[in-house]
């Protein structure tokens, strides 16, 4: 008789697991930790509207992609629900359950306020009005009257649905570096709580894992494709430019934030070394030292991995922990410098 779990039996032990591995809202911490994931998600639906779509921007991202198709065919932003859930679902047959319930709120809370705006907040009646622009707009009667070339000035404001409202004239650089700022704090915001913002980053996971493509590398590829498609939106090659600089301004932005020290070093005693041993040297493709030491309490011998990783690593063992060794016992040392192979050169003088 094979002993495979069934879909359904897989769906019921990542349910399990999520119950298992959430945090309590009912504690300080945990209230504290779960608003973080809210305020933030509702951020960065609000950059979204007010620095993306109505530049027709790309920033990476299922967001930067619903921005496209926006604007190509008056897709509400909305429907970017039956993208982000569905590359969850993939996330979590292909990955498990390291994602946490902290994930799936933030893409919840993010598309909940998406939908809210879009059907009972400003864009509803006044359209895909811009934050930042020259401060000169002009109705749809007074363009129609102007030279081709000065019509390229000028971009129009979309009505929810189709339609255009009236003309502003754009400030792509301010937009940009406003825009990228405010994006990188919101999303900041969401992944020191140790959630992601789901989406592509999935996709770049998944591909990490099966092609042995450095994560980093793969986040970047598959942004810079998605702000890529932007070019899409009248043929404008200063949109997938400025798509660009948006997501390396938000790099930094989230690397200042969340990874002021970048790495950290992991002192994990266990039981289960070899499912811990595979999850560093296999799915991290990093490397550490075990040592083995006697407890004080017991007088008994156990082993314990010394690591060093980057923030993101540290989120996926801090999830799969639990999984691997409901008993172990993780010291987190946060380093201000590390040297030595995969980490900063070490320095020839």
């Amino acid at each position: 008789m094979s002993t495979e779990k069934s879909f359904i039996e897989k769906v019921k032990d990542w349910c399990k697991q999520f119950v298992a591995d959430a945090e309590s809202p009912f504690t300080k911490k945990g209230a504290i930790s779960y608003s973080m994931v809210l305020i933030g998600s509702c951020m960065f639906a609000l950059a979204d509207f007010l620095f993306v779509v109505p530049y027709g921007l790309a920033p990476g991202g299922v967001y930067g992609l619903m921005s496209v198709f926006n604007n190509l065919w008056d897709w509400p932003m909305k429907n970017v629900i039956f993208m982000d859930l569905p590359l969850f679902i993939i996330g979590l047959i292909f990955l498990g359950s390291n994602f946490g319930i902290k994930t799936l709120l933030s893409i919840l809370f993010t598309w909940l306020f998406t939908w809210a705006i879009e059907s009972y907040g400003y864009i509803a009646t006044f359209g895909y009005i811009p934050l930042i622009h020259s401060g000169e707009y002009i109705t749809p009667e007074v363009f129609a009257t102007l030279g081709k070339q000065v019509q390229e000035m000028y971009l129009p404001v979309r009505a929810l649905g189709g339609g255009i409202i009236e003309y502003f004239k754009p400030d792509y650089i301010l937009n940009t570096v406003v825009g990228g700022l405010v994006y990188g704090v919101s999303i900041s915001i969401i992944f020191y709580t140790g959630a992601t913002s789901g989406g592509s980053d999935i996709i770049s996971m998944i591909i990490h894992k099966y092609a042995h493509i450095p994560l980093g590398t793969m986040v970047i590829i598959v942004d810079s494709i998605i702000a890529l498609t932007s070019f899409a939106i009248g043929g404008d090659i200063r949109i997938p430019i400025f798509s660009i600089i948006f997501i390396y301004l938000e790099g930094i932005v989230i690397n200042k934030i969340v990874t002021v020290n970048k790495y950290q070093t992991l002192l994990i005693i266990t039981d289960n070394v070899e499912g811990m041993r595979d999850l560093i040297l296999k799915e991290l493709e990093r490397s550490g030292t075990i040592f083995t030491g006697k407890g004080l309490y017991h007088n008994v011998e156990r082993n314990m991995i010394y690591t060093t990783v980057n923030k993101k690593e540290y989120n996926v063992i801090k999830f799969a922990a639990k999984k691997l060794d409901p008993n172990c016992f993780i010291t987190i040392i946060s380093n201000t410098e590390t040297l030595g192979e995969g980490f900063q050169p070490l320095p020839e003088k």
